[in-house]
C-alpha cells in the first residue's frame, strides 16, 4: 500500500471513530450523581407529558412526599425521579425535618441525592427553642445547616435577632449571623458585625466590633465576647468599653453581672467619674454595687482632673465608696502613696479623699512640698475649693521647713499643730499653736543676709509674700532674738530632716518605689530574773 493511501485510510477510520471517541470522552469527564434513597410520592392526581420531559411527574392534590424520615406536604409537585429531584410548591407548604424541626414556605426544591432543600418565600424554620423567618433558605440534611443570604431573623422567649446572613447549626443548637447583626432584648439592643448564638442556653457570642445600647446601664463596646442573656452575665473583651451617666469605663477584659451590679476589669483599665471628675487607671478593678465600693490596684493611679492643673497620685491600691445615687464618696489610698500638681507634691503610707468636701488626709509618714517648702505632721490635712488648695493642716509634730540657699540654709517652723493658708495655691498665711518655734533667716530686698532670727513662744503668726516670710508675730511666753549668722551655733532646729531626695518632681515619679518612712525604734527591755 503506498504511504499516500495509507494516510488517506487512517484519516477516514479517525472521522469514522471521532464521534464514538468524543461520546466515551464526554461520558468520562461528566461526573456522575451521587445516589441516594428514593424520593416517595403521593397525590390525588399524577401526570406526565412526554413531549415536554418523559421524567416529569406532575403531582397535584394532597401532595405528599418522603425522604429519609423527612415528610413535605404541599399542593403541587413536579418529580423528576430519574434525577432523584423534587419541586413542590403550597400556600401552607411544610416540611418535618425530625421530631423537633420544621420548614414552612411557598416553594422547595428538595434534592434526594445531596440531601438539600431550597425553600423560598415567607419561610419559617422552627425547633424546640427558636423560630427563623427568611424569605430565602437553604437546609442541608447531612450536616443539619440552614443558612440565608437575603435578610432575616430568629426570635426565642426573650430575644430577637436579624441579620442579612446567617448559618443555623441545628442540631448544635448553634446560629452564626453577619453583617448588619441586631439582638434585641426588652432591656438592651446589641449591634454588631459578627454574632454566635445559642438558642438553648441564650448566650451571644461577639465575634467582631459590637455595641450594647441599654436603658439602664449606657452604652457597651467590644470587639469580641460573650453575653448570657438569661442571666444577664457577660464578658467582654478587646478594647472594652461601658459607658453611663456618670461613669466611662475601660478595660482589654471587662466581666459584669447585671443582677448583682458588679464587675471586674482587667489590663489598660481606665475608669471616669465624669460627676467628681476623677480618672482612676490601672491593670485590675473590681465593681461591687450592692457594696457601694471598688477597687483598683496593680500600677493604680488616680488623677484629680483640674482645668488650670491636675493631681496624679499612684499607690498600691485604690478603694472607692459610692453613694445610692452610684456617685463617689470617698476614695482610700493604701501604702506608697505619692502624688504630684505642679504646685504641689506628696507621699505617705495611705490617705482618704472626701469627694463631697474635697478633703484629703494623709496618714503615718506624710510629707508635702509646695514650691521652696516642706511640711511635716503625724496627720496632714488638705481642704480643697474649686480645685484649689485653700488650707493645710499639720497636726501634732508640725513643721515647714523652707530651702534659702541651694539646701544649705533652711527657714524652719514647728509647732504642735500648724495651719497654713493660701491665695491662689501659694501660701500666704501660716499659724503655728502650741510650743511653737522658729529660725528665721532675715534678708534684705537684694537677698543679703540681715541675720538670724531664732525664737519661741506659745503661738505664732507667720506672713508670706510671693511664697517666702515677709515677717513673723510671737504670742504668749516669747522668747528670742535676732543673731548674726557667725554667732548662731545650731542652724537646725531639733529633729530637723530634709527630704527632697523623696520630692517626685514630674508625675511620671510617682511611680519610683523610694517612699519616706519613719524609722520605728523597738525598746527592749531586759528582765532579770531574782534568785531565789
Amino acid at each position: 500500500m503506498s504511504k499516500r493511501r495509507k494516510k488517506t485510510f487512517l484519516g477516514a477510520c479517525f472521522l469514522l471513530f471521532l464521534p464514538i471517541f468524543l461520546q466515551l470522552k464526554a461520558q468520562n469527564t461528566t461526573s456522575t450523581p451521587q445516589k441516594g434513597e428514593k424520593i416517595t410520592c403521593t397525590a390525588d392526581r399524577l401526570t406526565y407529558d412526554a413531549f415536554v420531559n418523559a421524567d416529569l411527574q406532575i403531582l397535584t392534590g394532597n401532595v405528599v412526599f418522603e425522604h429519609e424520615g423527612a415528610v413535605c406536604y404541599a399542593d403541587t409537585a413536579f418529580f423528576n425521579e430519574v434525577q432523584n429531584t423534587i419541586d413542590a410548591y403550597g400556600k401552607n407548604l411544610i416540611i418535618y425535618i425530625n421530631d423537633s424541626l420544621t420548614l414552612k414556605g411557598q416553594h422547595v426544591h428538595y434534592d434526594g441525592n445531596t440531601k438539600i432543600a431550597h425553600i423560598d418565600g415567607e419561610v419559617i424554620l422552627t425547633d424546640t427553642s427558636a423560630v427563623l423567618y427568611t424569605q430565602k433558605l437553604m437546609y442541608d440534611r447531612n450536616n443539619n445547616i440552614a443558612y440565608y443570604n437575603t435578610g432575616g431573623r430568629i426570635e426565642d422567649a426573650d430575644n430577637v435577632l436579624i441579620s442579612k446572613e446567617s448559618w443555623f447549626y441545628t442540631q448544635q443548637n448553634q446560629i452564626y449571623f453577619k453583617d448588619s447583626v441586631v439582638l434585641t432584648n426588652p432591656q438592651y439592643t446589641v449591634y454588631s458585625d459578627t454574632l454566635r448564638y445559642n438558642t438553648q442556653t441564650e448566650v451571644a457570642y461577639f465575634l467582631g466590633p459590637t455595641r450594647i445600647i441599654s436603658s439602664d446601664s449606657g452604652t457597651i463596646y467590644c470587639e469580641y465576647g460573650w453575653y448570657d442573656t438569661h442571666s444577664e452575665v457577660c464578658e467582654f473583651q478587646q478594647n472594652a468599653e461601658i459607658i453611663n451617666q456618670s461613669q466611662h469605663i475601660k478595660g482589654e477584659t471587662i466581666w459584669y453581672d447585671k443582677t448583682n451590679d458588679m464587675g471586674i476589669a482587667k489590663q489598660n483599665v481606665e475608669i471616669y467619674d465624669t460627676k467628681e471628675e476623677v480618672l482612676f487607671w490601672g491593670n485590675y478593678a473590681e465593681y461591687r454595687s450592692l457594696q457601694k465600693y471598688a477597687y483598683i490596684t496593680d500600677s493604680a493611679v488616680a488623677v484629680m482632673i483640674n482645668k488650670s492643673d491636675s493631681l496624679f497620685l499612684h499607690a498600691d491600691m485604690l478603694h472607692v465608696t459610692f453613694d445610692s445615687n452610684k456617685e463617689v464618696e470617698t476614695m482610700n489610698a493604701y501604702y506608697s502613696v505619692k502624688f504630684y500638681r505642679k504646685d504641689l507634691q506628696g507621699s505617705c503610707d495611705s490617705l482618704i479623699y472626701l469627694a463631697k468636701d474635697s478633703i484629703i488626709t494623709m496618714f503615718d509618714a506624710p510629707v508635702l512640698w509646695s514650691q521652696e517648702n516642706q511640711m511635716l505632721a503625724d496627720t496632714v490635712r488638705m481642704y480643697i475649693i474649686d480645685g484649689q488648695i485653700k488650707e493645710i493642716h499639720l497636726i501634732e509634730n508640725a513643721s515647714i521647713f523652707a530651702d534659702v540657699l541651694a539646701q544649705k540654709k533652711f527657714n524652719q517652723l514647728k509647732g504642735e499643730t500648724i495651719i497654713a493658708y493660701f491665695a491662689d495655691s501659694v501660701i500666704n498665711l501660716v499659724f503655728v499653736d502650741g510650743s511653737a518655734e522658729c529660725l528665721y533667716y532675715v534678708q534684705e530686698e537684694n537677698k543679703d543676709l540681715i541675720g538670724v532670727q531664732k525664737g519661741t513662744s506659745s503661738q505664732m503668726r507667720v506672713f508670706f509674700q510671693d511664697g517666702e516670710i515677709e515677717k513673723i508675730r510671737f504670742y504668749t511666753h516669747v522668747k528670742g532674738n535676732i543673731y548674726p549668722e557667725k554667732d548662731l551655733k545650731d542652724p537646725f532646729l531639733k529633729n530637723f530632716i530634709w527630704l527632697d531626695e523623696y520630692r517626685p518632681k514630674e508625675k511620671e515619679d510617682i511611680f519610683t518605689t523610694i517612699i519616706y518612712k519613719i524609722e520605728k525604734q523597738t525598746q527592749i527591755i531586759e528582765i532579770e530574773e531574782s534568785e531565789e
